[in-house]
């Protein structure tokens, strides 16, 4: 016990009263025990400091001054068929060129064995497509071109944004028109009011289309795999534009899509003429569509065209790209991480990858969502560990106040530090269902900003053990 402590005891029992000592004797103990308790009390954070050697203290660290950088580079083509939604349209950028959308589609008859009749009449062919959603601007002037394919596509084969196939070279349709995703349509004449779709009229041009059709025997339509080789399908092509422009989803396998022959006609030799008959085709989702993605970079910004045509990687320092529809994906590069296994342990308690954007677009939205692979020894791309943990972990979403991308890679560069032989190729970064998202980004560069000193960096919180 202290010295100090024995005064101010003897000091608390000579002030008290002696007709109440005994009376209080239990408050004279418990302050007592408070001053004991106290007078032996240390910091929580200071016990077994005394007893831990010093160079046994784990050290925490921060670091964010990793070698990282990026560049951009084209991708050959992306998977698009069996997509959830078929794209039509064209978008001029002033950085990324020119992007223009198309489709292939097969159709089903709705009924088997179908008979037009001995007399028949064409009125009309109209294809009708229904609107799912769009990007961009709608108030753009679009034009859709029409034709016959003659060289067919099958549900069960594997097809990419670049597919080519054989087509009739009779365009059905060269209709211009202002889309009207959010508009209802009424028919006339019947006056019914419809979801909002494209009618597009393929006799109009030329009626040799819808006579074919007309012309089906019954043997023609009964059985699918002989419609399909007698009726390939159709390509819907857009004309490129030269100002920004929008690109349209149109729902294929919805019931307000189809392919309808208006039609007269007589059931045999005696029977009356009968006018104003439909007959339906249809596209369900058991039917094959492919989507066709095309990239004109003529007019894209000379930075862009240097580091993603040319090759010219140095130019990521500044900025580099992505974007979706098959066009432009990055490749990231982090190559000194296994020099911190010089240091000896160290355990990486959490590595974030920060992407942030150049200034923000007025046209273009970014993209929701972006990804991110590991590049095999094969140049594949390989799922990360972290993604396995979870995509709210793993990240990749856009955070609009800092106009920025983040992604969890702990266990990535735990594994190249612990393993120093691991192969180190980097990571591809792409837009996240590219196959059917056309936005794009611009990155910020690993080069400081002076202003906002916003750049590509990986974020390091390690502990030495």
């Amino acid at each position: 016990m202290l010295p100090t402590t024995n005064f101010m005891i003897k000091l608390l029992v000579k002030k008290i009263n002696p007709k109440f000592r005994f009376a209080n004797s239990s408050i004279v103990f418990l302050v007592i025990s408070i001053i004991l308790l106290g007078s032996c009390a240390k910091e929580p954070g200071k016990i077994g400091l005394v007893i831990q050697p010093e160079e046994s203290k784990l050290q925490v660290g921060f670091s964010d001054t990793s070698t990282v950088y990026g560049y951009s580079q084209v991708i050959d083509s992306i998977r698009s068929d069996k997509l959830s939604v078929s794209a039509f349209g064209s978008l001029r950028d002033p950085v990324f060129g020119s992007t223009t959308a198309g489709f292939y589609t097969q159709f089903i008859p709705s009924s088997g064995g179908h008979s037009f009749g001995v007399e028949r009449t064409l009125d009309s062919l109209v294809l009708q497509l229904y609107y799912e959603g769009y990007y961009g601007d709608t108030n753009t002037m679009l034009t859709a071109h029409t034709y016959e394919m003659t060289q067919g596509i099958h549900k069960d084969s594997v097809y990419y944004s670049n597919l080519y196939r054989t087509l009739n070279p009779i365009d059905y349709s060269n209709l211009s028109f202002i889309p009207r995703p959010n508009d209802s349509v009424i028919l006339i004449p019947s006056n019914d009011t419809i979801a909002p779709v494209l009618r597009i009229n393929l006799s109009n041009i030329n009626p040799s289309l819808g006579e074919k059709l007309l012309n089906a025997t019954p043997e023609q339509m009964d059985s699918l795999d002989v419609f399909q080789d007698f009726f390939k399908g159709l390509f819907v092509q857009s004309q490129p534009i030269y100002q920004d422009g929008t690109i349209i989803y149109f729902g294929l396998s919805s019931s307000n899509t189809k392919l309808s022959l208006y039609y007269s006609s007589k059931a045999n030799d005696t029977a009356d003429m009968q006018d104003s008959l439909r007959y339906d085709y249809y596209i369900p989702s058991t039917t094959a569509t492919v989507n066709k993605y095309e990239h004109d970079y003529t007019t894209a910004d000379p930075a862009f065209k240097a580091q993603v045509l040319n090759g010219d990687t140095l130019l990521g320092l500044q900025e580099f790209y992505a974007q979706g529809y098959g066009g432009t994906q990055s490749i990231i590069k982090i190559p000194n991480l296994n020099s911190w296994a010089r240091l000896g342990e160290v355990a990486i308690n959490e590595a974030k990858l920060v992407l942030p954007g150049t200034s923000g677009d007025e046209f273009f939205d970014p993209p929701a969502q972006m990804f991110l692979l590991e590049i095999g020894e094969d140049g594949l791309g390989v799922t990360l560990p972290d993604q396995e943990i979870g995509e709210f972990y793993f990240g990749g979403g856009y955070n609009e106040s800092t106009n920025s991308y983040e992604f969890r890679i702990t266990r990535y560069v735990q594994s190249l530090i612990t393993d120093t032989t691991k192969v180190n190729n980097g990571l591809y970064l792409f837009l996240f269902g590219g196959s059917v998202h056309p936005e794009r980004f611009i990155f910020k560069g690993n080069e400081i900003d002076a202003d906002t000193n916003r750049r590509l960096k990986l974020e390091l919180l390690f502990t030495d053990l």
